[in-house]
């Protein structure tokens, strides 16, 4: 009995030191929190870094986005050859797609253009008419025969060399008749007697013509120089006035 009394005390007294240590070091606990809540910046702590937000994200509008212009090259340009003393012949379709094809008055490079090349715009497709400008004075042979969808020609009224009677090519003076244009309307055609030379291919593959009308005699039609090739004019029938 005595020897129980003794167990229960001892436990007593352990307990007791037990909760008194608990009980110490919750304080202590509580005296490190509060110490670490009032110390300044820098004194043993690191301050938090600050955030920053970017501008670009605070601000609602987006940057303005430009975009070159692109580059952009001639296009429908003829070909040329310079002379070197300011003229140039045509020498070309070049790039152009048109089916009008304007000579002009002088080439992208400034050369006045006087002359054109022989077969210079032979046998294209892509060809419905053709204009003059007043500066040529030369055109090669053939420079535009074969060009099976040509309806017009057409030369300015300032040309001293060249001129067209109802859109076929003539020399000013009316004595060469130079190019009918294959697809000219009409099934007849007039040949003044002034006219003594008819070009090679002048009269070629013309789709529509089945009638000369001459206004000079048989025998002067048969002096005529008519040029190869000219099978349209040789096999339509012929009036002579």
């Amino acid at each position: 009995m005595k020897m129980t009394q003794t167990f229960l005390m001892i436990l007593a007294i352990v307990f007791a030191v037990a909760l008194a240590l608990t009980i110490a070091m919750i304080s202590l606990s509580y005296t490190r929190v509060e110490r670490e809540e009032t110390r300044p910046q820098g004194e043993g702590t690191k301050p938090m870094p600050q955030i920053t937000t970017p501008a670009l994200l605070e601000s609602t509008t987006l940057p303005e986005i430009t975009t070159p212009l692109e580059e952009t090259t001639p296009s429908n340009t003829l070909a040329f050859a310079s002379a070197g003393d300011g003229t140039c012949t045509l020498v070309g379709i070049g790039s152009c797609t048109d089916s009008c094809v304007v000579i002009p008055t002088y080439s992208p490079e400034g050369d006045r253009v006087t002359a054109v090349a022989a077969r210079a715009l032979y046998g294209l497709k892509q060809i419905n008419a053709i204009q003059i400008p007043a500066t040529v004075e030369h055109i090669g042979a053939l420079a535009f025969a074969n060009c099976p969808n040509l309806v017009y020609i057409s030369v300015s009224d300032q040309n001293e060399e060249f001129c067209d009677i109802d859109g076929i090519l003539y020399t000013s003076d009316g004595r060469e008749l130079l190019l009918y244009p294959p697809m000219r309307a009409g099934a007849s055609v007039t040949i003044s007697l002034v006219t003594t030379e008819i070009a090679e291919m002048a009269f070629y593959n013309c789709a529509y013509l089945s009638h000369v009308y001459y206004t000079g005699t048989p025998e002067m039609w048969e002096r005529i120089t008519i040029g190869a090739k000219n099978y349209s004019l040789l096999a339509a029938s012929k009036t002579f006035g």
